[in-house]
């Protein structure tokens, strides 16, 4: 077996053979390091996304309701609205847009 010195970054200190400095406890495989590393950031982007969610507010659960209902006439009501409520955002937003880009140049 091979006999691997590698000197610790933080204390200067000589190791043989361990993944670990024997005097501070620095890691010392720069490959394991790495991957802890990513570990740590995936899971901070992870946590980041979850407390980005928020719960529906109330209109968005009454209409979400309204859409799913067991009466046609009202689902329809509720649909009808929906796309009227879509047509004139994609408006506004094609409004916005050409507004943006006349300014732009």
């Amino acid at each position: 077996m091979s006999k691997s010195y590698i000197k610790c970054p933080k204390c200067n200190t000589v190791n043989l053979n361990n993944e670990y400095c024997s005097n501070c406890g620095e890691l010392l495989d720069l490959v394991l390091k790495r991957r802890l590393e990513t570990e740590k950031k995936i899971q901070f982007k992870i946590d980041e996304q979850e407390k980005s969610k928020k719960p529906p507010n109330k209109f968005e659960i009454f209409f979400n309701k309204g859409l799913e209902h067991s009466n046609l006439f009202i689902r329809y009501f509720f649909q009808t609205i929906y796309s009227i409520w879509l047509f004139f955002a994609v408006v506004i937003g094609g409004i916005i847009a050409a507004v943006t880009a006349a300014a732009a140049g």
